[in-house]
């Protein structure tokens, strides 16, 4: 029953896939790296950024990546994919500044559904992963979507908002991001709850990247 289930969310995942879109975060400042550049710091020879939009890449779904305006570097990297970029003003205003311009732009140019919120820099995030959020999202569109890890309730990204939500993304701002809009809709929350770290494993600071490459390289 399980496996037709699955089949028919796939056969569904595929019929949306132009009504359905990615909005990666990589407009930040990496300050706590120390003078480093977390986005550009290479993992088996990929850097991060990199390495996470190929495998939303995969899905064949819209990618969209934020960066800071006139990062020359960040913006040399993401070229190489098909992920559309979107230059950030002000983006030292915060999170939020990232998700309204990169929400604004989507708009303009798609007319989609539903839009999933990630910041850049989880490592291990994949194809699969991503997809199992999506199947979930599906039973419940109308729902904001996002994980929540089942041993210490703690949530993660990407987090998936219906289009009834892009109004408001449009008017993000600080540092809070999309947290106002998740915290004033708590009754409309579909949590996705998984034991898959990767939703919720990212990297901050030299030492993230060297216990996560002691753990997973």
């Amino acid at each position: 029953m399980r496996s037709l289930l699955n089949l028919i969310l796939d056969k569904v995942l595929r019929m949306i896939q132009h009504q359905f879109c990615f909005l990666f975060l990589a407009a930040g400042a990496s300050t706590r790296m120390r003078g480093r550049d977390k986005l550009l710091q290479e993992i088996g020879g990929v850097p991060l950024i990199l390495r996470i939009l190929n495998e939303a890449l995969k899905l064949n779904f819209p990618v969209y990546v934020t960066i800071p305006l006139n990062d020359t570097k960040r913006k040399f990297i993401v070229s190489k994919t098909n992920a559309i970029i979107v230059e950030v003003s002000d983006a030292d205003l915060g999170m939020g500044q990232s998700i309204a311009q990169g929400t604004s732009e989507i708009m303009k140019n798609l007319n989609i559904l539903s839009l999933a919120i990630c910041p850049a820099d989880l490592p291990n995030l994949s194809e699969h992963s991503l997809k199992n959020l999506i199947n979930h999202f599906l039973k419940n569109p109308g729902l904001i979507c996002r994980p929540a890890q089942r041993r210490n309730s703690k949530f993660g990204h990407p987090v998936i908002f219906p289009k009834k939500y892009f109004e408001e993304l449009k008017l993000s701002e600080g540092d809070l991001g999309a947290r106002k809009i998740v915290n004033e809709n708590k009754k409309f929350l579909n949590p996705y709850e998984t034991d898959d770290d990767s939703y919720f494993l990212d990297l901050d600071t030299p030492e993230d990247f060297t216990k996560w490459l002691s753990r997973f390289g």
